[in-house]
């Protein structure tokens, strides 16, 4: 798909021998798929179609091979089937299992990321008792911050950590939605630079396993996905939610 190679560039590509790859050469000339001009091999029309068809079927098996127990185990009907159809942009993604004693902390790379970041976009569907006070900590650096959190995490922030939801509200550049349905997502955090996903898994439970990527596709994706739900949600009036909790 990238253009004609020759047989040493294939041989490289694939880190094969010629006598392994020629065979399966010759079978996809004799089909049609494959054209030969003086040293290099191309793909003919017909196997650009079918090549363009096949990357997401393959991308797709890739990432549940690379995380086949994580995938399998996961509560997927929440993803709308569109993001289930693009799982193939999260193939370049790291599964995070962390240790007992920093079970309930982001992964490393996140938080350096984080620490050199303008934005964070986060969707989530949980409470986790230290977010108020991280995304507070944000808001007081100025950082851009989007937040789309269903009924229940959201008022439980106004309840348990008014201070720091204040804190946030102020912030010109912070963004709150509420999600009109309880969707039990997990949670999905995109920077500047990296993905961070959590996923309930089958039991609706969270297990504290994380997916991370840097790839530009992954972190379309999230983004992508956020916003579909920011779409379907209900914005936070910031002036008046600040009336609110300050009597």
């Amino acid at each position: 798909m990238d253009g004609p190679k020759d047989i040493d560039e294939i041989k490289e590509v694939l880190d094969v021998t010629s006598s392994a790859m020629l065979p399966q050469i010759k079978k996809l000339r004799k089909l049609d798929l494959i054209e030969y001009d003086d040293r290099f091999y191309s793909l003919t029309d017909a196997a650009r179609i079918l090549v363009r068809k096949m990357e997401p079927l393959l991308g797709t098996i890739e990432v549940f091979e690379d995380n086949y127990e994580y995938w399998i185990s996961r509560h997927l009907n929440c993803i709308p089937e569109e993001f289930r159809d693009r799982l193939w942009d999260l193939k370049n993604c790291e599964l995070k299992r962390p240790d007992m004693i920093y079970i309930f902390e982001p992964p490393k790379e996140f938080n350096e990321s984080l620490a050199k970041s303008a934005s964070i976009d986060t969707l989530a569907s949980f409470f986790h008792p230290q977010c108020p006070h991280n995304y507070a900590m944000l808001a007081k650096r100025g950082i851009k911050i989007k937040l789309i959190l269903t009924k229940a995490v959201f008022d439980r922030m106004k309840k348990d950590n008014e201070k720091e939801l204040k804190i946030i509200l102020e912030s010109e550049r912070s963004e709150l939605f509420v999600l009109k349905e309880e969707i039990p997502i997990g949670s999905i955090s995109v920077t500047d630079n990296i993905i961070m996903i959590s996923l309930l898994n089958k039991e609706m439970v969270i297990d504290h396993l994380k997916l991370t990527s840097y790839d530009p596709q992954a972190l379309q994706w999230g983004l992508g996905l956020i916003g579909y739900f920011k779409n379907i949600s209900i914005p936070v009036d910031k002036e008046r939610m600040l009336q609110e909790i300050s009597k």
